[in-house]
């Protein structure tokens, strides 16, 4: 479906990549030529020469209509964080090597853009997690996840036993390595290498994951869009992490709890008419049929 023309557009990303630079003078030369008001994350601001221009990404989320994200999607995940909860669409141009969030190629900017410029584009709403930390029933952290929520042992840590519940409800008590608390977005990050299963994008639904469960019949689980996951730490014998996203992380210790609910901040991201969820599985995941 057609969107609105965006009139005011940001700009953010990972200007570190190699061709970051490069792309980002393309994609300033390309809305110069436009009437679209173009608004620059601090980097990117000071990388194009223009620092009176540079604005927090917070700021940008209140103004844009839409932001380009140039990078991986390490950077989608990180801008979305920065947001802090604004639903502006992030449209991902892929300068990484995977590309399930940035799914638009670096070498197709000129076309997305004008796609863009003439509203040929859609916006998928993506679930998230609120994932809290407490310690002694006080709440220490909360963060939004939109990938994934991992609670890991450290590296010489031995195994950890997690009590997990839903919905008040006990379910069992896990021996593994860790748990994986994935969103439909993060089905096919760790939690796929881990042995869960993918989500459409669509799906409202959390899903846990065990990591290298000492129990064969255990098996991931996928939880109802308003569920309430508890995860407790019974027993560690080293360091113990909650990493959200991959990119915040908090120490746990023994008797520490994992509160998993939906939140109510989604993210939205913009892709491109013609463009599918399933030709990017294809794609990413290499599916090529069968040679049977």
């Amino acid at each position: 479906m057609n969107q609105s023309v965006p009139k005011t557009i940001g700009i953010a990303g990972n200007l570190g990549k190699p061709e970051s630079r490069d792309r980002l003078f393309e994609l300033l030369n390309l809305l110069n030529h436009t009437q679209v008001t173009t608004l620059l994350e601090q980097e990117a601001a000071a990388l194009a020469g223009r620092p009176h221009d540079a604005q927090p990404l917070r700021a940008i989320g209140t103004k844009a209509d839409l932001i380009i994200v140039l990078g991986g999607d390490g950077t989608i995940l990180r801008v979305a964080r920065e947001l802090e909860g604004a639903t502006t669409p992030l449209l991902g141009i892929n300068l990484g090597s995977l590309g399930f969030l940035t799914s638009v190629p670096s070498h197709d900017l000129p076309a997305a853009v004008q796609q863009v410029l003439t509203g040929a584009y859609a916006i998928s709403q993506r679930f998230t997690i609120e994932t809290t930390l407490l310690r002694n029933g006080h709440r220490l952290e909360s963060h939004r996840a939109l990938n994934d929520a991992v609670v890991s042992r450290g590296a010489f840590s031995r195994i950890v036993r997690l009590r997990v519940s839903i919905d008040d409800e006990w379910l069992t008590e896990y021996v593994c390595d860790g748990m994986i608390f994935a969103t439909p977005t993060g089905s096919t990050a760790y939690s796929l290498s881990a042995g869960g299963p993918i989500l459409l994008p669509q799906a409202r639904a959390c899903i846990l994951t065990p990591i290298c469960a000492h129990a064969l019949s255990n098996r991931p689980i996928v939880a109802g869009e308003d569920s309430v996951v508890r995860c407790q730490v019974a027993g560690a014998a080293g360091e113990l992490l909650l990493t959200i996203d991959g990119q915040v992380q908090m120490r746990m210790q023994v008797g520490d709890e994992v509160e998993v609910r939906r939140s109510p901040h989604p993210v939205r991201l913009a892709t491109l008419t013609g463009q599918t969820y399933f030709d990017v599985l294809r794609q990413k995941l290499k599916w090529s049929g069968s040679n049977v």
